[in-house]
């Protein structure tokens, strides 16, 4: 299935209003996309015209006559290759059943995540990261999972990087940042209120935000300078079988595999040596 079928999918499970409603029209009337200027599909689905104009734009496009164009481009190929379609897990699956489709689903999911990556948006990120005086990480609940794997990468190559999974601690951090600062917010779903309200505080004190999130235009993504997305498929989160820590991780590894490389020899040097002392620790 193309990236972009992926992002309307995603805009329908959680995008708001217009949002939902552009998404819905394109993916069940893909047949008559063809002859419709932004107007027309404005009146079908029972939006305005600005409102396409900008939802075109938010999909990464110049314009409506753009995002046309790629749309129709990919609904041709995806109807000549065919779309191979797996279900979701069931009870009755056998063991090698409930293998293949596990594998499927995390594959997909992750493959789909990276297609949602910008590499601009990677490219003055890992800039930013290097000349940052530090790197403050906020995560409460699973997501301080993934905050907690970025701080440990991070300080490794010793980067300055703070990260407490203490939720006042974190208050506490998000009060006290400027404008050398950078702030990753890590939240799943982009609307969990005590991180929203970081990421208010820290852009009150000048500091760069960036939303570490699934895609779409939640709260986290409107507050932030920057998002880092992932594409997350609601009903597989039900079965528990693909979470979005996983996808937060791979999206993530991506900024630090660049940053890395832009990184002075230093910062090689010291996860060497923080190799080196873990390996006595193990002996």
């Amino acid at each position: 299935m193309s990236t972009l079928t992926k992002k309307l999918e995603s805009l329908l499970m959680q995008g708001k209003g217009t949002e939902q409603r552009i998404a819905h029209y394109l993916l069940e009337n893909s047949e008559n996309i063809a002859s419709m200027n932004a107007a027309d599909l404005a009146l079908k689905a029972g939006v305005s015209s600005a409102s396409v104009i900008r939802f075109s734009r938010q999909m990464g496009y110049r314009g409506y006559p753009e995002f046309k164009i790629d749309y129709l481009s990919e609904e041709k190929q995806q109807k000549s290759s065919g779309d191979i379609l797996y279900g979701n897990l069931a009870k009755t699956d056998p063991t090698e059943l409930i293998i293949s489709k596990t594998g499927h689903l995390f594959t997909s999911a992750i493959l789909d995540s990276l297609a949602l990556l910008d590499p601009n948006t990677i490219d003055v990120l890992a800039e930013k990261m290097v000349s940052a005086k530090r790197i403050v990480l906020f995560g409460i609940g699973a997501s301080a999972v993934v905050a907690s794997d970025i701080f440990h990468k991070l300080i490794r190559v010793n980067k300055n990087t703070l990260f407490s999974p203490d939720l006042h601690a974190q208050l506490a951090y998000s009060a006290n940042l400027s404008a050398d600062d950078i702030a990753i917010a890590v939240t799943a779903r982009g609307n969990t209120t005590d991180i929203n309200r970081m990421l208010k505080s820290a852009k009150n004190e000048g500091c760069l935000t960036v939303a570490l999130t699934r895609f779409g235009q939640d709260e986290a993504t409107r507050l932030s300078d920057y998002t880092l997305p992932y594409f997350y498929d609601e009903q597989h989160s039900q079965l528990g079988v693909i979470t979005p820590q996983v996808l937060q991780m791979v999206a993530f590894d991506v900024l630090f595999f660049k940053y890395m490389t832009l990184a002075s020899e230093s910062a090689e040097k010291a996860l060497l040596k923080g190799r080196e002392a873990v390996m006595q620790g193990n002996q």
